[in-house]
């Protein structure tokens, strides 16, 4: 049956109304003490060099703060920013962070400077959280455009130029249902996100001939809609959060196509001896190692066109492969899902939407086939909660973003339901729709990544080229069981490259800001054995619950040496550590590697010491025989929740070790071909 009320306009909505208007509001004592941080990170230099007599008061920051905090997705961020505000802006806050009963806006700029640099290395987490907020809120706004600006004033002094060209004139190639008022809908089955797991999902079951609705939480950002400008990217494609303990930064994509739309296209395939592991854990006979899930593997590979013959590298993936090769160790093209990648300058900007349809997302191959069967696809789609009738999933209720703000109820039933969130949103809409489990947002892994950076003599310009063109595969079995890192790298622009380089005062970020373009990043992706959890909350956000285990840290310091090594080996003047503040090492000083990583030893590997983050999130709806340990079976069905089907890296019995798109969609293609069967043989009753 079709909606009863539905209209597809001529241009669908592609981008998130604008956050509601929020009781929180900054005073001006609260903004005065901002100010006075801002400077300390950001002061102006007695230098007639590029940017340095720039100031963050020469900036506005204060005055576009209000701006930035009312883009945070909840008013719990907000009200813990004001709350650290008004403790920098007392005697007792002032004792309590920085031992000096003085609010930070008495403090002289030579002051505040030395009272940032404790805090930062501080041994008190709590401290260093602190350090890190406001680290984060001063640099997001001194590398981001303001609303109605082109550029942001630092990109000159950065040599960054921002967006190479306006989007392109080409046709939106989906028609998102745009939902007016109330609606209750019917279906065979309803998926809820449109990544890799429910986009591929939605292809095979609509080819299949079933009638599908797929619910996504974010915007339809086509590539006529892809600005490249990183902070629009950032508010429309992207849902980043941090850790409990604020020492990782968890990225997933929030648009149509998820995170397909705005990864890196690396396309690996699950090693056999991860596969072998996962039914092992799992309990499987031949699930992952079998035929079936072969045929999966090359199904989507086929269908989304991995090649390695378009990954031309960049100057960071040339320093890799030329390191490795003069180390000695395994260096590899990297396989990625594009069809007529220019590998130019412009695909630094994939990260911001693929604006030439290259890359493969769900996007632009799995929905367009569930579209063309006749699926339906519906954006801004909040799904609040399953609908349970009798025991069984029977559909999803969602609220709908309109236009112009406001929110509308939809209810889809469905034959079955196919959760498809990602491992950080899955095991919350099932935890919230009071589905019990004992495993269900458990063994929360996340591939947490940091490394090294390397200052080179010839230009990088880090912000072009093919995201990641190179893998090095040396360490990736460090215990013989499988546990260690894969060596990459990619581009970053501004906020990325200000944030990871850490900060050692106003001079020292200054002068790394001026020489951008000679910086390139080894990144150290870590297979993690220990786990976190997800849970969802009556009020406020959900807790995300994770930190590397004691065993996890012996790798990442492997790792930071092994960067290191491959950065020297690359010809790097100057070699840092990714860490809130960072150790440098030139290379040519004299001093030796082992100094250098000693003192990064000093600094440490702990929450807010040594900078994480992530856009590999799985395990908190794993697979598996016994219901104790996994949330759902060989079939990707809950355990004891008929119709109920999880189709997303949640399922994975512990982490890949390898970039997970191809493993999901391989997840999600075997998953929904055993749905469909199902549905053709009859034993989904109605």
């Amino acid at each position: 049956m079709r909606p009863s009320h539905f209209s597809v306009p001529p241009e669908p909505p592609t981008m998130p109304a604008a956050p509601g208007p929020s009781v929180i509001r900054l005073d001006r004592s609260e903004l005065r003490t901002f100010e006075a941080i801002a400077d300390a990170f950001f002061p102006s230099l007695a230098s007639d060099r590029p940017g340095d007599r720039l100031s963050a008061r020469d900036l506005g920051l204060a005055a576009r703060l209000p701006g930035l905090l009312a883009e945070l997705p909840h008013d719990a961020d907000r009200l813990a920013i004001k709350a650290l505000l008004r403790l920098f802006g007392s005697r007792t806050g002032g004792y309590a962070l920085f031992g000096r009963a003085r609010a930070f806006d008495s403090l002289s700029s030579l002051e505040g400077e030395a009272v940032l640099l404790e805090m930062g290395r501080s041994p008190r987490l709590f401290v260093r959280q602190a350090f890190k907020t406001m680290r984060q809120l001063v640099f997001a706004l001194i590398t981001s455009s303001e609303a109605g600006h082109s550029r942001a004033p630092i990109w000159d002094a950065m040599q960054y130029p921002g967006p190479l060209s306006p989007p392109p004139d080409v046709p939106r190639r989906l028609s998102p249902i745009s939902v007016e008022r109330p609606a209750t809908w019917t279906c065979d089955v309803v998926i809820v996100g449109s990544g890799a797991g429910g986009g591929v999902a939605a292809g095979v079951l609509a080819k299949a001939g079933l009638d599908v609705v797929v619910l996504e939480k974010g915007p339809y950002v086509a590539e006529r809609d892809m600005t490249h400008d990183p902070r629009e990217a950032d508010r429309a494609m992207y849902a980043t959060v941090l850790s409990s303990d604020l020492g990782t930064a968890l990225i997933s994509g929030r648009c149509l196509g998820g995170g397909t739309v705005v990864n890196y296209s690396t396309s690996l395939a699950t090693p056999a001896a991860v596969r072998a592991e996962w039914d092992r854990v799992a309990g499987f006979r031949d699930v992952f190692e079998g035929a079936e899930f072969q045929r999966s593997i090359e199904a989507v590979s086929e269908r989304i066109g991995v090649t390695t013959s378009e990954s031309r590298p960049w100057a960071r993936d040339r320093f890799l492969e030329e390191a490795c090769s003069r180390l000695g160790w395994s260096c590899e093209p990297m396989p990625r899902d594009v069809r007529g990648c220019a590998q130019d300058e412009r695909c630094g900007f994939c990260n911001f939407g693929c604006r030439s349809g290259a890359k493969q997302s769900t996007m632009r191959t799995w929905l367009e086939d569930a579209s063309s069967a006749g699926a339906r696809l519906v954006t801004c789609a909040d799904a609040e909660r399953i609908v349970m009738e009798n025991g069984r999933a029977v559909g999803v209720r969602a609220k709908v973003t309109r236009r112009d703000g406001t929110r509308v109820p939809l209810t889809v039933f469905g034959r079955a339901v196919v959760v498809a969130c990602g491992a950080l949103y899955t095991p919350v809409l099932l935890q919230k729709s009071r589905i019990h489990g004992d495993a269900i947002g458990r063994y929360l892994r996340v591939h947490p990544v940091t490394g090294a950076w390397g200052r080179f003599d010839e230009r990088t310009d880090p912000w072009g080229g093919v995201m990641q063109a190179r893998i090095a595969t040396q360490f990736a079995n460090l215990d013989g069981r499988g546990y260690g890192f894969r060596l990459e790298s990619g581009a970053l622009h501004p906020l990325e490259f200000s944030l990871l380089q850490g900060w050692a005062g106003g001079a020292d970020v200054k002068s790394l800001l001026r020489s951008y373009r000679h910086w390139a990043a080894f990144a150290v992706l870590l297979r993690d054995e220990g786990w976190g959890t997800v849970r969802a909350r009556a009020l406020g956000p959900p807790v995300w619950d994770y930190a590397p285990s004691a065993s996890d840290l012996v790798n990442v310091r492997e790792g930071v040496r092994r960067a290191t090594e491959a950065l020297v080996a690359a010809g790097a003047r100057e070699v840092r550590s990714v860490q809130q503040v960072p150790v440098s090492w030139r290379p040519a000083s004299g001093e030796p590697i082992t100094s250098f990583l000693s003192r990064v030893d000093e600094v440490g590997y702990g929450p807010c010491q040594t900078t994480y983050g992530s856009y590999h999130q799985m395990g908190t709806a794993r697979m598996g025989a016994d219901r104790h340990l996994s949330a759902c079976g060989d079939e990707n069905e809950v355990h004891g929740t008929p119709g109920l089907f999880v189709m997303d890296a949640s399922c994975f019995p512990n982490a890949s070790g390898v970039n997970p798109m191809l493993t999901i969609e391989a997840i999600a293609h075997r998953g929904a071909r055993a749905l469909a069967t199902r549905f053709a043989s009859a034993h989904l009753a109605d």
